[in-house]
Order: C-alpha cells, then structure tokens, then sequence
C-alpha cells in the first residue's frame, strides 16, 4: 500500500505543507518503510492546494481540525484487505472515523496509530507533540529502564507540596521523586503501602504498571522512553523580553549535533533546549492549557519536562502481544513557572494495548493505573476516577479531559494537591471542580470559569450557590464553561454545584466546589484605582487618578467560542470596549416595600477605553488615566443631580463592557466586570453640575469647587447627625458587652473577641485606612457585637453571663504607640494641623465584615459601614470645618471600664504548658488529648478542641544515606519529646477546622494545612475567610501561612496557632525547611467564669449561680483546684511529674490515639464524664463526608512523623524525660565533652564516643551557658538538639509569661474627661492616656489665650464612705476649662478697671445720696410728730426770733409748750399760776440746742 501523508506543523499559523509518498508493507512477517521526496506542496494554512500533476488515483483527503492543529491527510489505499489491516494495527477504530466512545471528542478525529501524525515526525500520534532524537530527545538508558534513570531538571518544579529539581523516569509509566518498590506484580503506592516501613514515593505515573521496552530487534519496529527539558530564554538572560513567539512554525532539528558549549549556560545536559523553539513549544503548551483548565490563562510556562513513553508492552508479554500491536505509547508534559509556584501537567495518550502486566488477554494481575502520589501518605489522585476506567485503564486513550482538542488528552494542577483541569463524565459520588476566580466580590456582576462536567451545547447548566440564588452558565468549549454570578449579599465561603437542567432524571450533582464572597475593602481582585486615601481628600490631590486592570479579565460579549468556534487564546476574543461606571449606594426607604433597605444605582459612566488585546498584555497590566473633572454619560437628571445625587454617600466604580443601548437619565443594566473598593463621591458634586454652576462660584476655580464641596458637607453632616441620633443608642451595647482592652497586650492576647484590623493594624503591615490614621495599631471586633437582655425581668444578673443576641454593631479600638487607648474626646484637642496623625477608633452601627444575613439596612458587608460610619467621618471631620466633634459625640470612642480580660494559656516547643489558670508544667506523651471542652450550657455553645502530639524526629539521620546503608524505615527515627502536629476545632453549629503542619520535604510553599470541612483551603490573596461559625485569618508577613488565627464567633474562644515560632526561614541557611511544630495560644473570655490569675476559691459557687459551663482540658487539666499559682515559675520539678502526666492521660488522652502497645486505663471520673472522645481528625461531620474522597482528608487523618513498627517496641518505646534526667543527662554529657582525661584509652575511647554520638546533644556546655534556668529551653534544647528551638522557646516563653501578666491586670479606667473643648485649648501630655487611674490632664491655652476654669484633672478613686466595699473612679469635680484671647482679656481688664472706678464714685454718690434721703425721710418724720397739743403753764416770751418755733398763726413764739424744758421749778410755777412775769432769753443761733426737746 502506498499513502501520502501530508502535515502542516504542530501549530497553528502560516506554514508550508508538504507531502511526502510513504510506501510501506502491511505483513505480518515484516514491515519496510520508504520515504520519496516532495512531490505536493501548498501553503496558507486552512486552505489546501494539491497540485494537478501530482494528483493519485483513489485519493480520499480528510481535513481534521483539532484546536489549535490542522491535519490533513491525503490516504490511498490499494486493497480492502490492507485497509482492513490497519483498522486492526490502530487498535480496532476504522481509519478516518470518530472514535464513538465520547460523545463530545471532536468530531473528524482520527484515531492515532503508528504513522498518522502532524509533522515530520514519525513517532508521535496525532495528540502527541514531537519527540525522539530530532527533538532533541535523550533516551533512557536500557540499563535504567526498570529501575529509572534520574535526571536534573536544574530548576524546581512543584508538585504536591514539594519542590523537586530532579526526577526518575521509568519504562514502568512514571516519573519518580524516590525509590520505587517494583517487587512483585504490582506496584504499589498511596496509601496501600506499609508506609514507612516501606517507600510510599511521590510520582506521575500515566500509566503505572510493570513494562518493558522490546530488546528485540524487531525491523520496523521503534520503542524507547524518551525525555527532554525545554526552558525559556528568558531564563539565561537572552531571547526577547518577553520571549513570546508569536508568529512562524515549528522548526525541528537535530540537536545531538550541538556540543555541551553551545548547549543552556549552566546546564551540561544535552537533553535541554532553550532557543527560539523552546519558546515557541512553552507559548503553545500555554496555548492548549488556557482551551483546557479554567484560570490557565494567568500562568507563564518557563520551564518543561516532556516524557514519552514509546511503544511500551506490558511486561510478561511475549512476541504475539507485540506483534498484533498491544502496545503504548503515552506522554507527559510537565512544566512551570520562573518562581516555581504554579505547575501543570498535561498527559497525552496515543494508544494503550494492555490493561496490566499481565500476558495479552490476561488482565488478572500488575493492573495498570494513572495517578498523582503525594508520597509519604499524603494523598492519591487517579487521572480518572470513573467506572469505566476501573473496568479498564485504555479507556484512556478514547476519552478526552479536553474533547475540543483531540482524544486521549488530560490536564491537571498539580503544584499543591493535585486538581483535575478539563472536564470529567464521573457521574454520581462527588468530584471537585476547578472554579477561577473562585474569590467574588459581593457585590456580584461577576464572572467566574469551571472545570467540571463535559459539557453539552444542547443542555443548559447553571451553577447552584448555597443559601442563595443561582447563576446562568454558558459553554465556551467542551472544558469551560462561564457562569455570571449575581450580587450575593452575603461573606464568606460558599459551596456551589454544577449541573444540567435537563429535568431530574438527568441532573447531576457530582461536581461540587466553593467561592468566598468578600467585602469590597477586602476584595484583592478588585479594580485598582490608585490610593485610596486620596479619594476622600477634599480637595483631591490631582484631577486625574489611575486605573489599573488585566486586559485578559474582559472577553467581548458579542463573540460566543462555543458557537464560533473561536479559541480563548484568540487576541480578537479580547477586543471590547470598556466603560467607567460610578455606582452610588445608599440605605433607604423603599416605598413599596415599607421598609429600609440597600439601593444600588449607576450615576454616570466616567469615561471608555479600549480593552488591548494584544500580545504584550497577556501578562501585564492595562494602566489608564481618569479625568475627575469630565462625565461622560450621566444616568441622572438635572432635578436629582442637584437633590438625589447627595443621598449617595459613597459608591464604587465599575469597569464593564459598554453596551450599545445606553440611555441618558435611565440607569443601564451592566455587564460582568471589576469593581473598585469604596469611594467617596464628592467629585461628582462638581461635575456638570446645576447646583454648582449656578452659584456665584467659578466652575474653573478649584478653592471654589473646595468651598462647595464643603458646604454641601457641612449640611450633609448635619442631616446625618440628626439622622443617627433619631435611631437607636447603640453605644449602650458596645460599651457594656465589647468594651475596648485598656492596653495593647490585652487587645493582642484577647483573640476571641478582638482581631488586628485587616486595613489598619502593623500586625499584618496594612496601614492603607485614611480614617484612622497616626494609630499604632487598631484592633477590631472579631465578631458582630453581642447584645444582652437588659429588661425589667432580668432579675439582677449580671449581663456577661445571661442570654445573648448578635447584633449589626462592631467595635474598633486603636492604640497609640506606648499601647494605650486614643479617645476621640481628645482629638479636637490635640488636632494642630488639616490631617492630623490622631485618629481613634470609634464603634460601628454597622460592622464592616456585614450582619447575618447580610441584607438588610446596616448588614451589607463593606458598603452598610462605609455608608453609616466611615462616610460621616469624611464628611464632618476631613470636608467639613468645625464639625468633628459633633461626630465624636454620635460615636465616642470606648473607654474600657467594662473590659474584663480573658483567661489565655498556650502550649510550645516540646510540651511547655501555662494553663488558662495559670498552672505551668512540660507534658510529653504521643496521641491526640482534648486541649478544651466547654459543655453546652443555655448561655453558651459547645466547644471542642483536640491537638495531636507527635514524637519529634531524630534530625541526626542523615537523609542522605537512604538506599545506602540506611533503609526507609530508618529515616524517621523518634526522640523522647512530644510536640503538637495537629489541632481539631469545633463548636455548636459551625464548621470542624482541622490545622496541621506539613510533612517533611512539604513545607517549601505551605507549611501548614488549614482544612475546613475536608477541603483544604489555601490564604495566599484571601487571608481573612469567614465560614459557618468560625472565622480564619492568616499573617502572611512570613511566607507559608506560618502564623493562623480561628476564632469562634458564638463562642468568643479564640487560638493562634505558629508553626515553627514563625521563623524567617529563609535567612536560617541551615534549614532547607521548617522545623514542623505548632504552637497554640488559647484565649477563653470571662463569660466562662475562668479566672486567669488561677483562683478558684469560688468557681463552684460560680458556676451554680450562673449556670456556667465546667471548662477542662489540656489547656486547664485540674479544673477543681483551689489555689492558683500567679507568681511562681516553671521548676524543674514540672517537668513530666508523673502524678501529673497520669491525671492527664486518663482524663484527656482519646481512646485509641496512644503508642501502641502501651495500656491507657481511663476511667469515667469527674473530669471526662459525657466528654466526647471521637477523634476530631479521623472523624467527620454528616455535612462533610461527602468530601472525605477528597486526597487532602489523607493530609488531616494521618500523623506526619509516622514511624517504623520497631521504633514504637522495646527500647524506642517512648519514655518521658524529667527534669532531673535532663539535668543528669546535660551534665553527664558536660563532662565527657570537657574532662581531658576521657577517651585516653582506646576502648575507653572507643565507648564514650559511641555513648556521647548516641545519647548526648551536640555541644552540651552551650546548651547550660545560654539557657540558663530557663527550663523550657534547658528541655527543647536538649531533647531537639537544636540551638534555634532552644533560643525559640525561651525568648517566646519569657515574652508570653510578661505579656500575660499585664493582660490579666485589671486597669482601673475613668474614661475620657466629660468636658467641651473650645478652640485654642492644650492638653498636656497631648498623646498620653488620660482615662486610667493615676493619669493626670492638664489643660491650657495658647499664648494668644488665658485659661480659665479648672484645668487641672486626676483620675482617681471614689469610696463610698457609707459602704466600703464600694467604690468608683472619676476626675475630681471642676469647672469647664476654657480659653479667651488676650486682647479681649486686655480689655476687659481696663473696662473692669473703668468700671470699678466708677462704681467706687457711684458707691459714694450712693452713699451720699442715701444718707440725705434717709436725713429727709426724718426730717419728715419729726414734721409730722410737730402736731397741736395743750401748753404748759410757763411764761410767754416777748421777744419773737426766727428760731423760735411760729404758732399756728405764723407769729414767732419764743418756745411752745410741747419744746420747752420741762424741770421741777417749771412745774411748780405752772401749778402757782400762769400770769407771773418771767425775764426774757436772748436769742441763740445754736440750732441743736434750741430744736431738741430736752428734759430732766
């Protein structure tokens, strides 16, 4: 038979095709190939020209397009009878048919067998790419084919949790990263083997199963393993810049001409490339993973592994197997990145002959199987889990991953645990699903891409969301499909399912997989727009602000690459035009509703772009300019730009494909898009505004726009003052139930109730929020505020131990830098400039991660705070002018005079333990113990947390010597200390959270597991994720995810847990990992009765009168004792106490987890009575073991130092070291290390060494130098061996005893002086404490200014003198301290001189004037006593003067009768007679005399 096979290249483009006549002989004996020159030749890929002089008789063409590939073949066959032939050569599939298997492989596939392929290339399949010598191909050895030859790949590669730059690659189907146990038929990996007695190594196995190449030298015949490692350019510093291969063919060349010279700088090897091809090949591998694995599109392929394994028989076939064709021939591509952090394999199967090792026909043994191992027991992944694969593994090479490509072709993830790309036909059981981005935000609009299912253009699918609504999906290809999720109102993680609506009977729910949905100011895939504090400026410090996004995230809404069959790497795909748009949000009345609730609406679309779709941006960002001072399009009418646009007091902008149908004045229906973090929208106050043109302002003036925009605050801040205090007085429930710590330390140790805020806090090194800037650090709420029954029927009881309810309230508190509270009564005091570095932390109506369930007025995540919190403190304090305080008065910052601090323990290094009662001891004994149980009680949850204790590895044993004079059983070799691996939490109602430390040689990129609900869950963008009940955050400041935080919400209990102290471990260039421990710090409020200084005299009657949960455990091992330990410290004598170490292990140890082989007797006492004793780690709840077939549950079930049988018998049985070995030890081992007449003998010698190599600690003299006393580094130093942990544990135990002795202090708290504060007044210190007792505030004024009132204030205590035992804390009693400018003082001290003068000079007059009326008023007096009355019987006078009194006739007299002088003579003349003659008195001027009536 005569073909003529004609190619076009592996890629697609503009290349040439050539044909070329192959003669060759279908015969059983014998085979010959031929091969003429050219004789067709076309160009223009896509259209075929066949030369009409070179035109054969009986030509068929077949035109095949697969992807990105264009196969046309030109067959002529001469007789039926070959064509039945090579039906049966290619595995009995008819030459040019469809392989009917799979439904959705592409249609007009043709089947591959030995010479069908695309390119010069004889050996390859029509899915395989080019390989063999003349691609620069070495092949294995025939020496090393079983056994695996191992080669450098010279850069790291990342596979499940480890770093490999090296590889085994095997006849047997893998690729190797250990020794592979071959014995027997079958082998044997996962979690089959007796690992560790045996290997368990990690590979890619695509078809493992024993194998052979044919030594025989069978003409015709080519088989071989073939291998090549291709890297970009880049790498070695030549090539393009960006080394992206965008136009041109495939150029394959010999490339064993090339000597080592020419070869990859530093890379001896000649199986390497890294030219211009090698780029090429990187830029197509990328190609075909963005067509197959949702995401893909974000990953940079730098460096390959390509591994072919050639015409490979089953490994006790004979002759008639090869013969007839029972062969394989597979491939595996494995490449990664520059950073090795990201890794992908796509596996490539042209023909699979046998299902095992067994002879042809004969499948009963060495079963073939395609996998992903872990290695050491750490999860097994087959390439397809479905049941026609387990009837026979050569399914593979019909089906497809990727159906649109071509068949026989898989993809997977596989940097961490490995996740299939593509899609899969499993039907029933559960199968994950690769979701990217699988982190929305909650405001929805978004699009998200799924691996799942392969699909079917006839079927509709939809993606179901927990407890929420569903989203559309539609089918880009067979692999992908693209589903457009709705604005969830809702935080935190979400599981989804993916199905057709085909009806019940065809839906499936196999796929299954979960999306976060996050707040908008924690969003890390939102729409960068520059600073984000400079959008709350006024005025803002440029007109134009950036924008920055990813050209790749948008896709042009009018193009379908399900119907038009256009690729997702198609730079047309990308051509869209974007719009700018602002979207306002504001809390509202709904009218129909009756009701307040979140309104979204789009006000305007700032400005359009152009989405570039071109080469250089696949990986780099689109940068862009907006121009605040111009709108586009506005979607609101003149009347509610100038009313309805100031209701909206913040929004977000969004990036969104434009649509072609937008009206003005009428809000649009956007598209899928970005969207930003939280804006203010003051700039569009100005902005082609009517309000603002017509004032008298100029529109170009910006002091003009500055002073319109701080009018319309001015009255917004009002409105909003008089808003908020219509509405309830929510400070009652956040100062009584969330009162901030008094200091730093209690807010840090108090990880229940309070976390570092995630935009203002150095803990995490995010200090981005403009509204508390010149904190230290600031810690909020971890958990929406609890409120407490505070009715008429509440008895009395206290209100930390009654009934609690959520509320929508949150708590911030920030701390200077000395660690003590910032108090907002204080910032318009201290405020000196515009921006001033004071800025306290004040309660929240509305708390910023949002309210169950997150839907209502105050519960929207993000956008419900920004809007009643954060909003109103821009516009009174940074765009208003003098209305700060009246701000601080609607949310006055926390005092702490409520603040009762929690019971906090934790547990280190190698058993060091301080309760939560404050007992410290060492405890050392393997298995898992419960470290707190809080029974359910009617106040509270209940809680459960266990921790897994492992025997530390010997970290003498040298890896090395593996496969030399050491076994595998012997590489974890156990020491006599304990440290934990694992911690279990969980709580009524919420999800099990399972942390664990990675397993060696798995701690490069990861080195913990956090597994929620048997998932694991990774915190590399995401660090803060909220679940059902429990909140996870994680301080990436060390890279790993070393440091992880749970927090219960309910339950108020919060744990940090550190892996390895959270070292720098890069810097420690002994260490290649981390050392793989935990440490767990445990937090317990006082709601649970638990006093921290460990008295218990009344903890009984306590816990009656409250109804109080009994807490135990680990963590409080001796909940009954009376007396507490405050001051003692850590003896020698604590050390494994053996009367300890038995209460502890039959109270708390669970049964079954112990050593083997050693007896536990537990009883039911007091302690364990109805606690559970169900190992959390093995277990799983009903919600979750849908999951447990999932490859991480391997990761939480199994201990990571699993040791050999025989170090868990005899004299490796585990025996606990006490303070007194460690001391005998340290000293025995002192001595042979210095006493110069040790080892003087040669046997003596001979046996100190031995003893000192085996039983002492290196260097036993540093080890007493630097600890010291110090017991828990004299213990970890001695039993690690290791001068790091050592130092470790006594500088964190120091630092943990220090801090927990502050935190456990109760600070006597006055709260902020309740005074106003006028302008131009000081307090000195300004950034002091002024709330605890013993502080002392003093306020003046400027120099320009006089203080008055009292101005001097101590916080001190009040005693009741009535009562005794009670007691307050205020400021002593004053008036309001005020300040007046010293001009006006001035004058008003001249005018009070003035005034006094003259009120001295009135007062005179006064006095004056008073004492002549008073003279008058008598004078009156007497003229009116002057009445007519009988005379006496006295002579007349006859003189008359005008002193003497007139008679009533006016006639002058010389004295009445009633004036005279009245004596005795006179008397008894009147008596003798009246006409008697008397001698006359001269006149007298002597007034006083003559008017005064005297008498003797």
């Amino acid at each position: 038979m005569a073909v003529a096979v004609g190619y076009t290249g592996l890629l697609s483009g503009t290349a040439s095709v050539v044909w070329r006549r192959v003669t060759f002989c279908l015969d059983p004996i014998r085979q010959c190939v031929s091969d003429s020159p050219p004789v067709i030749t076309s160009s223009t890929m896509g259209l075929t020209t066949v030369s009409p002089s070179a035109v054969l008789p009986r030509i068929t063409f077949t035109r095949v397009t697969v992807g990105t590939v264009l196969l046309v073949a030109v067959v002529f066959l001469q007789t039926d009878y070959a064509r039945a032939q090579v039906g049966q050569q290619i595995g009995n599939i008819n030459t040019g048919q469809t392989g009917q298997i799979n439904q959705n492989i592409n249609t007009g596939q043709q089947a591959g067998n030995l010479y069908t392929g695309t390119g010069n290339n004889a050996y390859y399949g029509v899915n395989l790419v080019p390989f063999g010598p003349e691609n620069g191909d070495l092949e294995v050895a025939p020496g090393f084919l079983t056994s695996g030859q191992t080669i450098d790949l010279y850069q790291y590669f990342p596979f499940y949790g480890g770093l490999y730059n090296y590889t085994t690659i095997s006849v047997n189907g893998y690729m190797a990263f250990a020794t592979v146990l071959d014995q027997g038929p079958t082998i044997n990996v996962g979690l089959e083997t007796d690992w560790p007695r045996v290997q368990d190594p990690a590979m890619i196995a695509p078809y493992l199963c024993k194998q052979q190449v044919t030594q025989d030298q069978i003409p015709g015949l080519k088989t071989g393993v073939y291998f090549r490692l291709v890297l970009r350019q880049s790498l070695f510093g030549s090539g393009t810049s960006n080394n992206i291969q965008t136009e041109g063919a495939y150029q394959p060349s010999g490339f064993f001409g090339q000597t080592v010279s020419q070869a990859c700088p530093g890379t001896p090897g000649s199986y390497i490339r890294c030219d211009a091809n090698s780029d090429y090949f990187l830029e197509e591998m990328m190609r075909w993973l963005q067509e197959g694995v949702a995401g893909a599109s974000m990953f940079r392929a730098d460096a390959a592994v390509v591994v072919t394994w050639y015409n490979t028989a089953s490994a006790i076939s004979g002759r008639s197997d090869i013969t007839n064709n029972e062969l394989a021939t597979y491939q595996v591509i494995w490449m990664t990145d520059q950073t090795a952090r990201l890794s992908y394999v796509i596996l490539n199967y042209d023909k699979l002959g046998f299902d095992a090792a067994d002879f042809r026909m004969n499948s009963r043994s060495g079963r073939c199987r395609a996998l992903f191992n872990g290695g050491n027991h750490t999860g097994l992944v087959d390439v397809d889990p479905t049941q026609p694969f387990k009837e026979t593994p050569k399914v593979l090479a019909q089906r497809s991953g990727v159906p649109s490509m071509v068949r026989g072709r898989y993809m997977f993830r596989v940097d961490d645990v490995v996740r299939p790309g593509g899609c899969s036909n499993k039907t029933g059981g559960t199968y994950p699903m690769l979701i990217y981005p699988n982190i929305v935000n909650t405001l929805g609009e978004m699009t998200i891409d799924i691996n799942a299912i392969c699909l079917d253009p006839s079927k509709t699918y939809i993606l179901m969301i927990q407890q929420r609504q569903t989203a559309r999906c539609t089918i880009l290809n067979p692999s992908i499909a693209r589903c457009y999720i709705p604005r969830i109102y809702d935080w935190g993680t979400k599981t989804v399912y993916f199905q057709p609506q085909a009806g019940f009977a065809d839906d499936d729910r196999t796929f299954v997989g979960y999306v976060y949905f996050v707040p908008p100011t924690m969003d890390p895939m939102r729409l960068e727009i520059g600073n984000a504090y400079d959008w709350f400026k006024n005025p803002l410090p440029s007109t134009v602000m950036p924008l920055t996004w990813y050209p790749r995230n948008f896709t042009n809404p009018d193009i379908d690459p399900a119907t038009q069959h256009v690729p997702l790497w198609d730079e047309s795909l990308y051509n869209v035009q974007l719009g700018l748009y602002v979207v306002g949000y504001k809390e509202a009345k709904d009218a129909a509703l009756k009701k307040f609730n979140p309104q979204y609406r789009v006000l305007c679309r700032m400005a359009t772009y152009a989405n570039r779709n071109q080469m250089e941006y696949r990986f780099r960002p689109q940068e862009e300019m907006i121009n605040l001072n111009q709108v586009e399009q506005w979607y609101l009418n003149d009347w509610e730009r100038m009313h309805e646009l100031y209701s909206y007091r913040v929004g977000f902008l969004k990036l969104a494909p434009l649509r072609g149908n937008d009206m003005p004045n009428q809000s649009p229906q956007l598209l899928s898009g970005l969207v930003s973090s939280p804006i203010s929208l003051h700039f569009l106050w100005t902005t082609n505004n009517p309000e603002f043109q017509t004032t008298t302002y100029s529109v170009a003036d910006s002091e003009a726009r500055q002073a319109f925009v701080v009018k319309k605050a001015t009255e917004m801040c009002n409105d909003w003052y008089d808003e908020d205090g219509a509405l309830y007085n929510f400070i009652r429930d956040t100062e009584t139930n969330a009162s901030c710590p008094c200091i730093e330390t209690q807010a840090r140790m108090d990880l229940g109730r309070f976390m570092p805020h995630p935009r203002c806090s150095q803990e995490f090194r995010d200090i981005s929020c403009p509204e508390m800037i010149g904190a230290e650090n600031c810690y909020m709420s971890a958990q929406n505020v609890y409120g407490s029954y505070s009715g008429r029927h509440d008895n009395g009881q206290d209100s930390q131990f009654g009934n609690r309810f959520q509320t929508h309230y949150g708590q911030v508190c920030c701390y200077s830098k000395e660690g003590y509270l910032q108090q907002t009564t204080y910032q318009p005091v201290v405020k000196i400039i515009e921006d001033m570095f004071y800025n306290p932390g004040f309660p929240m109506r509305a708390y910023e991660f949002g309210s169950s369930p997150y839907l209502g007025q105050f519960e929207v995540p993000g956008m419900s705070a920004y809007y009643n919190d954060y909003m109103p403190y821009f516009l009174c304090c940074k765009f208003s002018k003098f209305r700060c305080q009246m701000f601080y008065w609607r949310r006055p910052s926390s005092s702490c005079q409520t603040y009762q601090p929690p019971a906090v323990g934790t547990i280190m290094g190698g058993g060091a333990v301080e309760t939560i009662d404050n007992s410290k001891f060492i405890f050392n004994e393997p298995g898992v113990f419960t470290l707190l149980y809080v029974p359910k009680t009617e106040n509270n949850p209940e809680v459960r947390v266990q921790v897994r204790l492992e025997r530390y590895p010997n970290r003498k044993v040298d890896f090395s010597l593996l496969g030399h004079y050491m076994s595998q059983a012997d590489l974890v070799q156990p020491t006599n200390v304990t440290v934990v691996t694992g911690v279990a939490i969980e709580a009524t109602g919420t999800d099990r959270v399972v942390v664990t430390a990675r397993g060696d040689t798995r701690r490069f990129r990861y080195r913990t597991n956090i597994i929620v609900g048997n998932l694991l869950r990774y915190f590399d963008t995401l660090r803060i994720q909220r679940y059902n009940g429990i909140l996870i955050y994680v301080n990436n400041v060390q890279r790993g995810q070393p440091e992880i935080y749970v927090v219960l919400e309910e339950a108020e209990i919060g744990m940090k847990i550190t892996e390895s102290y959270a070292l720098d471990i890069d810097r420690l260039s002994n260490y290649q990992e981390s050392m793989g421990l935990l440490d767990v710090r445990l937090s317990v409020p006082p709601r649970y009765g638990v006093r921290p200084d460990g008295d218990n005299t009344r903890d009984q009657d306590i816990r009656i009168r409250y109804n109080l949960p009994r807490v135990s455990g680990l963590i409080r091992p001796f909940p009954d004792t009376t007396t507490g330990s405050l001051n003692e410290a850590l003896s020698l004598a604590d050390v494994n106490n053996e009367q300890y170490r038995q209460q502890i292990i039959q109270q708390y140890l669970i049964q079954g987890t112990g050593e083997p082989g050693r007896s536990y007797q537990q009883y039911g006492g007091q302690n364990n009575q109805n606690m559970p004793n169900d190992n959390m780690f093995l277990t799983s709840t009903d919600a979750d073991k849908a999951f447990e077939v999932f490859p991480e549950v391997a990761m939480k079930n199994n201990p990571i130092y699993t040791v050999a049988p025989k170090y868990e018998q005899g004299v490796y049985r585990f025996q606990p070291k006490t303070g007194a070995d460690i001391v005998q030890l340290l000293q025995m081992c002192r001595d042979l290390q210095l006493n110069q007449n040790i080892g003087m003998q040669p046997l003596q010698s001979q046996l100190t060494f031995q003893l000192g190599s085996l039983m002492c600690p290196d260097n036993p003299a540093m080890i007493i130098s630097v600890c010291g006393d110090s017991v828990p580094c004299l213990n970890d130093y001695t039993l690690f061996n290791s001068e790091v942990l050592g130092q470790q544990i006594q500088d964190n135990w120091n630092s943990f005893t220090s801090d927990r002795a502050m935190e456990i202090r109760q600070y006597n708290s006055c709260g902020a002086i309740n005074i106003e504060y006028p302008e131009y007044l000081t307090k000195t210190p300004a950034f002091s404490s002024g709330y605890l007792q013993g502080d002392v505030v003093r306020f003046g004024c400027f120099q320009t200014h006089w203080i008055h009132g009292d101005y001097e204030y101590k916080c001190s205590i009040q005693v009741d003198y009535n009562d005794p035992n009670r007691y307050r804390f205020e400021w002593n009693k004053g008036n309001q301290p005020w300040c007046r400018a010293k001009e006006i003082e001035n004058y008003l001290t001249w005018l009070t001189a003035i005034a006094s003068s003259l009120a001295i000079i009135m007062s005179v007059v006064l006095i004056f004037l008073s004492c002549w009326c008073i003279k008058q008023r008598r004078l009156r007096e007497m003229g009116m006593s002057k009445m007519p009355r009988p005379r006496s019987a006295s002579p007349q006078f006859a003189q008359a003067n005008e002193a003497y009194e007139a008679d009533i006739n006016g006639n002058h007299k010389p004295f009445s009768q009633s004036s005279r002088a009245s004596s005795p003579v006179n008397e008894l003349r009147a008596r003798g007679g009246g006409n008697q003659q008397q001698p006359q008195i001269a006149a007298t001027n002597n007034s006083s005399f003559m008017g005064l009536n005297t008498s003797v």
